[in-house]
């Protein structure tokens, strides 16, 4: 059955195609996974998918979505992702995935079940996007990234790409979707820029993959990379 035929991307061989896709918990503390993520993602890969992928890990902490966010920024995420990844590799046959990302405009809203994109009630932190339009009028309005932005969160990127493969992750994928920031500057909906970063598609996407390539230069060669996009706005704009 093609479902269960083995698949190979680069060096990484999975045993099947079912590929368990990623499910935001919104139980980290401080960015850190907790037991409860240990729990879930193991008993993913005990269940015999191919490959498991992690919720969307973020590249800093003003990266975040929720405060309830897992993060790829600190010693302690490393140590605990790596206690997930060596389990999984030890106990089963699945290979591990992990999503690196930064929430832009998107950032600094409660946990899902508070409520969908909506802002925290205190302690709010700061949101940037390419350009400063708010994910919705009840959202911040983000600082529009200048140029020392953009390299600090490419710098980001890398990082959390370096500490993912310690951690010995078979996988990366790099989210640009969903509103988030990469997904930001590729649409005409929130890129507002008059500057190489805005305008044509060709210049909307240098950015995200700037990105891609910085990451890709530092992650091992025998390993993939994926990169999650969203291919539709769902929104018509007469000339775009």
């Amino acid at each position: 059955t093609p479902m269960f035929a083995p698949f190979r991307l680069r060096d990484l061989q999975l045993q099947n195609r079912v590929v368990v896709s990623p499910m935001a918990q919104y139980k980290a503390v401080e960015g850190c996974p907790t037991d409860w993520h240990f729990a879930h993602y193991a008993e993913r890969a005990k269940g015999g998918a191919g490959l498991v992928t992690i919720e969307m890990t973020c590249v800093s902490p003003e990266g975040r979505i929720t405060p309830g966010c897992t993060g790829l920024y600190a010693s302690e995420h490393e140590v605990a992702w790596k206690r997930l990844v060596e389990f999984v590799h030890r106990e089963t046959e699945a290979k591990i995935c992990a999503q690196i990302g930064h929430s832009g405009a998107k950032g600094s809203t409660r946990v899902g079940w508070e409520g969908t994109d909506v802002p925290l009630i205190s302690g709010n932190w700061p949101v940037m996007a390419p350009s400063a339009v708010p994910w919705t009028p009840k959202n911040q309005v983000p600082k529009a990234m200048d140029r020392a932005d953009m390299d600090v969160v490419r710098d980001q990127f890398v990082a959390s790409a370096e500490m993912a493969e310690r951690c010995g992750f078979d996988m990366l994928e790099i989210h640009a979707a969903h509103g988030y920031l990469l997904s930001a500057f590729i649409t005409p909906l929130t890129n507002r820029r008059a500057d190489d970063y805005g305008g044509s598609l060709e210049n909307r996407m240098r950015y995200p993959l700037e990105i891609f390539h910085a990451v890709r230069a530092v992650w091992p060669a025998e390993k993939p990379i994926s990169m999650r996009i969203s291919a539709n706005d769902w929104v018509g704009i007469e000339g775009v």
